[in-house]
């Protein structure tokens, strides 16, 4: 079982008791007034029943909505994004000091977020130093207004987000987590730190999208191999990766030669919809495999998918790069890269 955390850096109290109702409210204030200093406490106590409730009440996060064009004034979502926070003195009045903040959000095109919140209600004085600069933070807001360049967001809550499981025996990957090649035991003799030669890259590039899978499976140890179709929600589905040693289930969604240069959200079918597909698989670990390099964009939308509040679940990237060091130790790419040319490949498994 995982549950998240909230830790407040700035907490709306009145918006948030709102959230969480009369019951949930008051069993917060009854906790906190039992702290040895209860007005501190309150916003700390809050935040951990709020964090409690995001799940039930729904809260989506910002970039899946706008991947999914589903997004609209007065709906409450949660975005994890590299903020930028700046004070605005020249508009400060008794019991309101304002702090602006900004952020961009790539769901094939970029979005500007933008917002004003009140400062006097920081958790804490040490609070305030948390949101000067740019910090990446965890927010959960109303949208005000939106467009296709910009969204205007009314926080209720900014601060640190965390997902925390009970196993205490196994380093499970966390929900939300990012899983790396290396963290795979089916991939442990593999030197992750090797670089590619420019010959090796291009071998890459020649290597069919069919071949890769079977390589893949075959590494992992799953022998049921499934034929591409239309319909599918991914390209590969197992319960047969250990990943930090311990077994988990996968979704995997290879992209190959027919897309051989840097992938975006739009390269990921219309509106990314396959980041979306592969996401309703009941799998613990979502896999995005690419035979080139994946942009900020694309691992931004597997992040936020991956921290869900509804269903939390890891995900791992496996750029050109990192296939090229496994077809590599396989013995594929030195073969590949002298027979086969760049395209029209017939699909098949490797042998071995």
């Amino acid at each position: 079982m995982t549950r998240i955390a909230l830790e407040p850096y700035f907490l709306h109290q009145d918006q948030v008791q709102s959230l969480l109702g009369e019951q949930r409210t008051e069993s917060a204030r009854a906790r906190a007034a039992r702290r040895s200093e209860p007005e501190a406490a309150l916003p700390y106590v809050l935040a951990t029943e709020l964090a409690e409730v995001l799940s039930s009440l729904g809260v989506r996060e910002l970039a899946r909505c706008l991947l999914e064009q589903d997004l609209q004034a007065g709906q409450i979502i949660g975005a994890e994004l590299e903020f930028t926070f700046q004070r605005d003195r020249e508009h400060d009045a008794p019991g309101f000091k304002p702090v602006s903040f900004t952020a961009v959000v790539d769901a094939g095109e970029p979005v500007r977020v933008t917002g004003t919140f009140n400062s006097a209600r920081t958790a804490s004085s040490s609070a305030a130093g948390s949101l000067a600069g740019s910090r990446r933070a965890y927010l959960i807001g109303t949208v005000t207004s939106l467009s296709a360049a910009q969204i205007e967001l009314r926080p209720v809550f900014i601060g640190i987000r965390s997902f925390i499981g009970n196993h205490a025996a196994v380093e499970l990957p966390a929900p939300g987590a990012r899983v790396y090649p290396s963290d795979i035991g089916q991939f442990c003799g593999i030197d992750f730190a090797s670089p590619l030669t420019e010959a090796e890259r291009e071998a890459v590039l020649r290597v069919p999208e069919e071949v890769v899978k079977h390589a893949f499976a075959g590494l992992i140890g799953e022998s049921y191999v499934p034929k591409d179709w239309g319909g599918e929600r991914s390209d590969l589905y197992t319960s047969r990766v250990f990943a930090r040693g311990h077994q988990v289930s996968a979704a995997w969604l290879f992209k190959g030669p027919g897309h051989p240069r840097a992938m975006d959200v739009k390269a990921l079918g219309k509106n990314g919809d396959q980041i979306d597909r592969l996401f309703t698989e009941p799998a613990e670990l979502l896999v995005l495999q690419h035979c080139h390099q994946i942009k900020p964009s694309v691992v931004g939308m597997m992040d936020a998918y991956a921290h869900d509040a509804r269903r939390p679940r890891s995900y791992m990237i496996i750029d050109g790069a990192d296939t090229g060091r496994i077809l590599r130790s396989l013995g594929l790419l030195p073969a590949i890269s002298a027979t086969l040319p760049l395209q029209n490949q017939g699909s098949g498994a490797p042998r071995h």
